[in-house]
């Protein structure tokens, strides 16, 4: 995912600070070796996830989700209800989101990396 994808979209930025949590997939050496040696600049981690819009977007799945009654009855039509429900976010939302980060990362360092109105 790093090499396909990651690094294509941060080389067409002109400046780019990645972030990311600390799940342990995103610790292990062997991608933080990947970070150092494509100079890749990471936004320290807070203790908040606050930080990540990515959250936003899967609350907002989860609401139509929760809206849609019966419940899928198989695994292969609740993922068509949640790719369904993903695309039903209306693009000016997911700019929005975008737009937020620097709020956000302003508000955790205000709350000395605790927990936002976010």
């Amino acid at each position: 995912m790093l090499e396909p994808v990651v690094l294509p979209y941060l080389q067409g930025l002109a400046t780019a600070v990645f972030q990311q949590d600390n799940a342990r997939p995103h610790v292990a050496r062997i991608v933080q070796r990947f970070f150092v040696n494509h100079q890749i600049e990471l936004l320290p981690w807070a203790r908040s996830p606050d930080l990540s819009p990515i959250e936003s977007m899967w609350y907002m799945v989860a609401q139509r989700l929760t809206q849609i009654t019966p419940p899928a009855p198989t695994p292969d039509q609740l993922w068509q209800r949640v790719e369904a429900a993903w695309s039903a976010v209306p693009q000016e939302h997911i700019q929005s989101l975008f737009e937020s980060m620097p709020r956000r990362v302003t508000a955790v360092i205000f709350n000395n990396d605790g927990c936002t109105g976010y």
